[in-house]
């Protein structure tokens, strides 16, 4: 079945592609990219290349970063989607045969419909990143070779899904009610039964109020449901809890079942569903569900500079030629026709790869302020002040590396404590619709005795709700050699399934291994 391999192939396009979102540095991310302000090592290369004047006279990186970022409780909701697909397959087959439904395949089924819609939500989407530079500083030039991507996932659900419906008469004994699609299908029928599970009794009553909703809803799209089903909604409902128990349900899954059909949010999801789905008159096989793939993958190359310009003024630019692969797949989840073969690397490429170029330039600048004590400075950075752009394949879509401003304040204590502020001053958006970016970031490095310093970051997403990061890092030094691990997390549960939980939907690590003096 194509429907069972939906998630085999996206792991495919994540293996293939090899596109990730892309960073601002190693130490940065561990001081909660609080850098706008910081001064004296290459990293400012990346930051506020103001920051590139004084310091270390030679500063040398080699950073590994990689890591992932669910937004939106994404993953419930894939996971509540695969689970439909697996109902589907099951559904699709009693249709074909002529079978009759559960009240579990039911809620199961309307349940992954409700998630189906939920997904279409702004800011439900995937960010994936792996980040890989060489970068060197020699008094106040730097230069940079780095592998700067990102890739967005969204999902876009068509909500289009249509069944032609008819009645049909049965014997004396049962009632039916019957759903086609095709003439190469029997029918689902919904039979009418007496109850064999005592203890479902109440179950079974609260099925009922269910069952009225379900008849309602067909007469509103002009149905015709003949008065012996109308008015044996109690036999229906047996029959429903009956096949459950056949079908090896267990007395609490059909009460979940029936507590989630009877449900008024749920109820009106699937009205407005079904409401699309005879509007547009379509099938599965027409429906344009789809998970939207796009992203960039550039090497960029940099050269940067800071001057003095007046006594403790200090200003910087950053010249970057970037060479990159944009990628872009419209994956059809429902239509047979749309597929790709992974074994044809060529007809890979052209679907869904396409080279470009293009030029960005940082400016900012550093104030260190007349304070004793607390060395203080402060800082202003223009981040891609040409928004440079790439061309999407099999499309005019472009994607654009948006221009970003932000602002910090950093205080040093006796070379031995410093603390470091930055704030973005606009949003940006990702390649997830409706997740955008702006950063408040809390950094606090504490350089410790025995050849050791330790860092402690924050970053608060303002552009979006209940999104933020605890970072972290460790810097061994041995002479001019500097080893660095670093890492970011979001310590929140979320639930994937019934036995798997995931406490973290955004997690990074990092590795860097540096040579100063």
């Amino acid at each position: 079945m194509k429907d069972k391999n939906i998630i085999l192939i996206f792991i495919s396009v994540f293996l293939t592609c090899d596109v990730f979102q892309a960073s601002y540095g190693n130490k940065p991310l561990s001081l909660g990219l609080a850098y706008t302000a910081n001064y004296g090592d290459v990293y400012s290369l990346f930051n506020n290349p103001a920051g590139l004047y004084g310091g270390k006279n030679f500063d040398l990186k080699l950073d590994i970063l990689a890591g992932a970022n669910f937004t939106g409780n994404i993953l419930y909701n894939i996971n509540q989607i695969v689970d439909c697909v697996e109902k589907y397959d099951k559904i699709r087959e009693v249709q074909r045969q002529g079978g009759s439904l559960d009240v579990t395949q039911i809620s199961a089924l309307f349940n992954g419909i409700k998630n189906l819609v939920d997904i279409n939500k702004p800011g439900k989407g995937i960010l994936i990143q792996a980040d890989g530079s060489l970068c060197a500083k020699i008094k106040n030039y730097a230069f940079s070779v780095r592998n700067a991507s990102t890739i967005g996932l969204k999902p876009y659900i068509d909500t289009g899904f249509s069944l032609a419906t008819n009645v049909v008469s049965t014997s004396s004994f049962n009632s039916v009610l019957k759903f086609t699609n095709g003439d190469n299908y029997e029918g689902i029928k919904i039979v009418t039964d007496t109850l064999k599970y005592p203890q479902l009794e109440e179950t079974r009553d609260e099925l009922v109020n269910a069952i009225g909703w379900l008849i309602e809803t067909l007469e509103n799209f002009g149905v015709e449901v003949p008065s012996e089903i109308k008015n044996n909604r109690e036999g229906i409902a047996n029959a429903l809890i009956n096949l459950a128990k056949e079908n090896d349900a267990s007395d609490e899954e059909i009460k979940n079942a029936v507590s989630q059909l009877n449900d008024k949010n749920l109820q009106e999801v699937i009205t407005n569903f079904v409401n699309n789905m005879l509007n547009k008159n379509s099938t599965f096989m027409n429906n344009d569900s789809a998970l939207v793939l796009k992203g960039v993958n550039y090497t960029e190359i940099s050269l940067g500079t800071s001057y003095e310009v007046i006594n403790n003024l200090f200003i910087g630019v950053v010249v970057r030629y970037l060479i990159g692969k944009t990628v872009y797949y419209n994956f059809k989840i429902f239509q047979e026709e749309d597929e790709i073969n992974f074994n044809d690397i060529i007809d890979l490429n052209n679907k869904l790869v396409k080279n470009s170029q293009a030029v960005g330039i940082d400016v900012g600048s550093i104030y260190k302020l007349p304070i004793p004590v607390v060395e203080t400075s402060v800082g202003l950075v223009i981040k891609n002040l040409l928004e440079p752009e790439f061309g999407l394949a099999s499309t005019d879509e472009k994607l654009k590396i948006p221009r970003q401003v932000s602002v910090g304040v950093l205080g040093k204590f006796l070379k031995m404590l410093s603390l470091s502020i930055s704030c973005d001053l606009n949003k940006i958006e990702t390649f997830v619709e409706g997740y955008n970016v702006q950063n408040l970031g809390l950094g606090l490095e504490i350089n410790l005795p025995f050849l050791a310093a330790l860092h402690l970051g924050y970053i608060k997403n303002l552009a979006y709700e209940n999104d933020q990061l605890y970072t972290f890092g460790l810097r061994l030094k041995i002479l001019a050699l500097n080893i660095d691990v670093v890492g970011a997390l979001y310590p929140q549960e979320t639930k994937i399934s019934q036995d798997f939980t995931l406490f973290t939907k955004n997690l990074s690590l990092g590795f860097t291994l540096g040579l100063a003096f």
